[in-house]
């Protein structure tokens, strides 16, 4: 049964393609995501590659419910209890200090118990702006969304990640299910205003994909407003990890190969950072039951921009004798 729900919304460009292409990969494997449309959904997310160096921006999103939410609190409080019983947080920049570090795998172990999906969004710089006319004309056509002089790069930043909001509501979202979003605290929501204008801006994208104008309640958080859950900077550590795991292995993963469907070994250099290898290596062993989605936006060989849909493939056990 397929979990996505599609849509056709060519005016959406990029996020059309997306869509799509998740489609076309669930169509040939149907574990591809859990359906997250039972009760409250929880969504936490972060980002990566937002420096000059980078060759691309990574977004990652987990997406949960309240009900698998709660049969994971209990194994979060043991593995805090046993292996970071401080408050410190585990973040993929952070790992490499030595109680992190040891506590990395088994946190790994952790987020693979919860039942959730983690979507994760990696864009070629060379991909471009996401906006007819470049990101000053957006905001100029909707300037209710955006604070007076915002940045060209703030205004990218803002429309790519409400775009992804907007297309996930779509895709995993009912209309009448209530949901509570918990995102990374940066200078892009960092103000009541440009937050107000953020859940502006991802309504008129989500009414856009869906023609829904009655949605239930959607809550949103960052991960240092009054109030949150303790909770809350555990679940944003796992797409925390995965935004700069997959930022680091970028040389490694598939782009887009000419044809619908394909399967493709995956070799690690010799250069290839620790943590993302580590990162790599859970995604594809067989325990668990949280499933992971890699989005790719690249141009092809011909310079044109494609979309991808990717997961890592489990190994098998081997049969006990």
């Amino acid at each position: 049964m397929s979990v996505w729900r599609p849509f056709n919304v060519p005016p959406a460009g990029y996020v059309n393609l997306l869509s799509n292409a998740i489609e076309i990969t669930e169509r040939g494997d149907d574990d591809l995501m859990w359906p997250v449309d039972d009760g409250v959904q929880i969504i936490a997310s972060d980002y990566s590659g937002q420096h000059r160096q980078a060759t691309h921006e990574v977004y990652s999103f987990l997406i949960t419910t309240w009900a698998s939410l709660q049969e994971w609190l209990p194994l979060r409080t043991s593995f805090r209890e046993r292996w970071i019983p401080d408050k410190r947080r585990l973040s993929f920049k952070q790992l490499r200090e030595p109680v992190r570090r040891r506590a990395y795998p088994h946190f790994l172990e952790l987020a693979g118990a919860l039942k959730a999906n983690l979507i994760t969004i990696m864009i070629d710089n060379r991909v471009g702006s996401f906006a007819d006319g470049g990101p000053k004309a957006f905001a100029a056509a909707l300037d209710d969304c955006f604070v007076a002089g915002a940045p060209s790069n703030n205004i990218e930043k803002i429309q790519r990640l409400a775009s992804f909001v907007a297309m996930l509501q779509a895709g995993l979202r009912r209309e009448d299910q209530r949901s509570f979003w918990i995102s990374d605290h940066d200078e892009t929501l960092d103000t009541f205003e440009k937050r107000e204008g953020f859940a502006r801006l991802a309504t008129y994208l989500t009414i856009g994909l869906t023609g829904r104008r009655n949605s239930a309640e959607h809550t949103f958080m960052t991960t240092e407003a009054k109030g949150v859950p303790d909770w809350a900077e555990d679940l944003a550590s796992i797409p925390d990890i995965a935004a700069g795991a997959c930022a680091s292995l970028n040389t490694t993963l598939p782009t887009f190969i000419g044809q619908q469907t394909w399967t493709v070994g995956v070799i690690h250099g010799g250069n290839v950072d620790w943590r993302a290898k580590i990162f790599s290596d859970w995604l594809s062993s067989p325990d668990g039951v949280l499933r992971h989605v890699l989005l790719r936006l690249a141009p092809d060989a011909r310079g044109r921009i494609q979309a991808s849909a990717q997961k890592f493939v489990r190994r098998q056990v081997p049969p006990t004798r």
